[in-house]
């Protein structure tokens, strides 16, 4: 079936090629390239077999001249032809009749890709388009004598690049570029280091899913048909007290049966197992991975130019995490990637815990002289905290009683999109553990303040924010948890001074998550200031009232 497919590939290049420029949603990059009166790649080439006759024979053996001598949008990475002549040195052949044309077919595929990609578009990771044989390609820089190159698949360095044609752009490349032929479970079975995952992915049977490739791979997602793996070398689980697959199976395999999917064994395998084809690049680019684990997430960082798995603060406590071992990893498989970790890491079993958010304490604000007592104007970004560009947040940390260690975050907000003030904010989470929670804003009141409508995750909460809202008094505080109000602080005199219940959600994954709120009306008038504190997140059956803080930020338990 793949060979039909691979002869259908080549059979019908020149009739479809139009077709595929309109399917394939293609996107130039907006820049000013080298340019050349070639009308297209194939004509390129042409012009110049001092560089790559030896490729263009390649191309009339595969028949695939015509196609890139037809209109569309393509990016080739182009073989010089002292590059092809090493290849065929290589193969232990003189001229490229000699290797089957099933490989050259596949050789050319794998250098190209359907879509116009400058350099600009070129990221410490994959590209992002498949080639035409369907793997990624990852792009890099490294330095040699002091001079440094774009690379291409750690294969290849970038000769010449961003030479613009009539329906592409070419990047000259000194090595032709190689498939990975193995799958991740391949790989592993291949690496001697790996002897224990090795056997515990056998025992699971989770290599069978690691040893799928895309084009076979039924799953409707398609990043589901690709899979990162990160595992754990023999030498990081013998540190870690586990010599043996038979120790690692002892302490984790509680049912007995190392398949069953609710074993701790099993879970642990599906723990370190990702979908998509995620490079070093993309772990780093975003703060958590969702695992094959059910509503299991890694958080991943990089800190000293490690890559980090799980290095957390939880609950107040810092929770170091295990690298990622960069000259180990990014290891490209048919079907995805394979890292090495430096230790050993595993599902934290946790409870959901009380999360009390500090939403003036963020890490660029500590670290500058006015933070505590003082006053910044004007940030203009935060990592944690992003709001409608345009508009500056204002940190105070002169605000007096009544708030969390007497400061606060201000920033003036519309009940609609303005051009005076921000129409939308949202926070990013301290981490919270799976399970529910109710969500209290706690607040300074401001009668011209805007209401807002909150989301978690997307998800719209009950009830609206009304920011010019003061507090109760004089009542019970059961009295006030029944209307949604309570005292976070010891100033119960003040009613200005505001926590706000805003409805219970049900968080999913252990993870950071996102908490937004929109302007949608007005409660006094002319929207303006919102003046930030705090925000809770409790578990619905812990108390919601208890405990309160002192305004120097320590806790007040319950009487």
């Amino acid at each position: 079936m793949k060979e039909l497919k691979k002869n259908a590939f080549a059979m019908i290049l020149g009739m479809s090629c139009v077709i595929l420029v309109y399917l394939s949603a293609c996107k130039k990059d907006n820049i000013v390239y080298e340019t050349t009166s070639d009308v297209n790649i194939t004509g390129y080439l042409d012009n110049h077999p001092d560089e790559f006759s030896e490729f263009r024979k390649i191309l009339d053996l595969t028949k695939t001249a015509a196609f890139l001598g037809a209109y569309g949008e393509y990016t080739l990475f182009a073989p010089t032809n002292s590059a092809v002549d090493a290849y065929l040195k290589e193969k232990g052949v003189s001229s490229a009749d000699q290797i089957p044309a099933k490989d050259l077919l596949d050789l050319v595929r794998y250098h190209i890709l359907q879509d116009t990609i400058g350099t600009t578009a070129f990221t410490d990771g994959k590209l992002p388009r498949l080639t035409m044989y369907g793997q990624f390609l990852i792009t890099g820089t490294a330095n040699a004598g002091g001079v440094t190159k774009i690379t291409v698949n750690r294969q290849a360095n970038i000769v010449k690049a961003n030479i613009l044609t009539g329906n592409g752009i070419i990047h000259s490349i000194d090595q032709v570029l190689k498939p990975a032929k193995f799958t991740v479970a391949q790989m592993v079975d291949a690496d001697e280091r790996l002897s224990i995952f090795k056997q515990l992915l056998r025992e699971t049977h989770l290599y069978d899913s690691l040893n799928v490739l895309p084009a076979d791979n039924t799953d409707p997602d398609s990043t589901g048909r690709w899979k990162t793996l990160i595992a754990e070398p023999d030498e990081a689980l013998a540190a870690a007290g586990f010599p043996s697959y038979q120790a690692l199976k002892d302490r984790y395999c509680k049912t007995g049966n190392p398949q069953n999917p609710h074993d701790s064994l099993y879970l642990f395998a599906l723990y370190h197992i990702l979908p998509d084809a995620k490079y070093l690049a993309d772990i780093v680019s975003s703060t958590s991975h969702r695992t094959y684990a059910p509503f299991e997430v890694i958080t991943t960082k990089e800190k000293n130019q490690k890559v980090l798995v799980n290095d957390d603060e939880f609950n107040g406590v810092y929770e170091p995490g295990v690298e990622i071992v960069r000259n180990q990893s990014d290891n490209s498989a048919a079907n995805g990637v394979l890292h090495l970790a430096a230790g050993h890491f595993t599902i934290k079993v946790r409870n959901p815990v009380a999360v009390y958010y500090d939403v003036a304490e963020q890490p660029e604000l500590k670290s500058q002289p006015a933070f505590n007592g003082g006053v910044i104007n004007g940030i203009t970004k935060l990592d944690a905290i992003r709001w409608e560009s345009g508009y500056t947040i204002n940190y105070q940390g002169n605000a007096g009683a009544g708030h969390f260690k007497g400061n606060r975050l201000q920033l003036p907000m519309a009940a609609a999109a303005s051009t005076k003030r921000a129409h939308w904010i949202e926070f990013v989470t301290p981490m919270l553990v799976r399970g529910k929670y109710k969500i209290w804003v706690c607040y300074r009141a401001n009668s011209r303040a805007p209401l807002l409508q909150g989301y978690f995750d997307g998800a719209p909460l009950s009830r609206i924010l009304n920011m010019a809202e003061y507090n109760l008094k004089n009542v019970s505080d059961a009295e006030m948890e029944g209307a949604g109000f309570k005292w976070h602080t010891d100033v119960t005199s003040n009613n200005a001074i505001v926590s706000r219940y805003l409805g219970t959600v049900d968080v999913k994954t252990t993870d950071k998550h996102l908490l937004r709120f929109e302007g949608v009306g007005t409660a006094g008038g002319d929207a303006n200031g919102t003046w930030w504190d705090m925000i809770h997140f409790i578990p619905v059956d812990q108390d919601q009232i208890w405990p309160r803080f002192h305004t120097n930020g320590t806790i007040i338990n319950k009487p």
